[in-house]
């Protein structure tokens, strides 16, 4: 990314951040098509849909903005409380599965000998 587009993003980001002070707003990394970049805003769960079309809106029309001034097609996509209670529980479940794994993984480590003394294991895991 080029510092022209990082200066559009972060400008694009104080704009949402006037709009709606308590959002939360992420760059996702991820590019599909023609754009430039994706945003996801994370509205706070107690906003209803309606809040979320409206902000939705007002950022659509500064990026359609944006976009003819400068070229640049940055995505944002506010996400509602909903999607946002689906996404915790998807990640939620996905661990506990990734716990189940290495559980398993352990026990038979375990049960082959090959686990290492308690110290030793806790010197790899990050603080």
């Amino acid at each position: 990314m080029n510092d022209e587009l990082d200066e559009r993003i972060d400008d694009l980001v104080a704009y949402i951040k006037a709009l709606a002070p308590e959002v939360n707003v992420l760059k996702t990394g991820e590019i599909f098509e023609d754009e430039h970049a994706n945003l996801e805003v994370y509205s706070p769960l107690t906003w209803t849909n309606e809040q979320c079309r409206t902000l939705q809106r007002q950022i659509a029309a500064h990026t359609a903005d944006m976009h003819m001034d400068t070229g640049y097609l940055v995505l944002v996509y506010v996400c509602t409380p909903e999607q946002q209670v689906a996404e915790a529980q998807l990640t939620l479940l996905r661990a506990k599965k990734k716990i189940r794994v290495a559980e398993k993984v352990l026990a038979q480590a375990a049960h082959l000998g090959l686990l290492q003394p308690e110290s030793a294991a806790a010197d790899l895991v990050p603080a």
